[in-house]
Parts: structure tokens; C-alpha cells; sequence
């Protein structure tokens, strides 16, 4: 069995920022929230940003499996994203990550 869980998450921005989006903005503001949230546990907790697409937002992210409430609920929670109202969508979660091909393509 794997020790990470993958999730495929889609960031929805309620407008496009004029600078491009870099993936280490994104696990930044996923950490932050973590931090806020769980407090200094919650910040140190591992994710890794396997692939970003800037064009459509798409993520996939790992995180140890018993971390992974407390990264859903901190996805959950972000209302913004460089000041911009935002959500994150978790289009898929799996235990083994080629399966998240089966879920939209990426």
C-alpha cells in the first residue's frame, strides 16, 4: 500500500492575475493555509506539487497519507489566491497515481 495519496485539484480564480501563476505560489498558499489553520504542525506539512498546468489550473499533489484531512481541509479553506477570491476543487483522489489519468485528461 502507498504511504501518499494523490490529488488532481483545479484552482478556480474568480479573475485571471495579469502575472503568470507559478506552482511554488500555489504550494506556498496551500502551506499557509495549513499553518493558519493547524498552526507550526500544519506547516510542516509535506506537499509536493508533482505537475501544474498554468493554462487550465490543473494540480496534482502529493501528501503523506496521514496528512491528507488536513491538506483536504486547508484546500477547503483558501478563499484567496494573491488577493484574488478563489477556490480549489479536488477532482479526484487516489492512493496510486496513474489512476488519476482516469479522471479528466491533464
Amino acid at each position: 500500500m502507498s504511504a501518499y495519496v494523490y490529488l488532481d485539484v483545479s484552482l478556480q480564480l474568480k479573475t485571471i492575475p495579469s502575472d503568470p501563476i507559478l506552482p511554488v505560489f500555489v504550494k506556498g498558499g496551500i502551506l499557509t493555509s495549513l499553518e493558519e489553520v493547524f498552526g507550526e504542525v500544519g506547516g510542516c506539512t509535506t506537499v509536493d506539487v508533482l505537475k501544474f498546468d498554468p493554462k487550465s489550473l490543473k494540480l496534482i499533489l502529493r501528501v503523506p497519507k496521514e496528512d491528507y484531512v488536513k491538506v483536504r481541509t486547508a484546500l477547503t479553506l483558501i478563499a484567496k489566491f494573491q488577493e484574488i477570491p478563489c477556490r480549489f476543487h479536488v477532482n479526484c483522489v487516489s492512493p496510486v497515481l496513474l489512476s488519476l489519468v482516469r479522471c479528466e485528461d491533464f
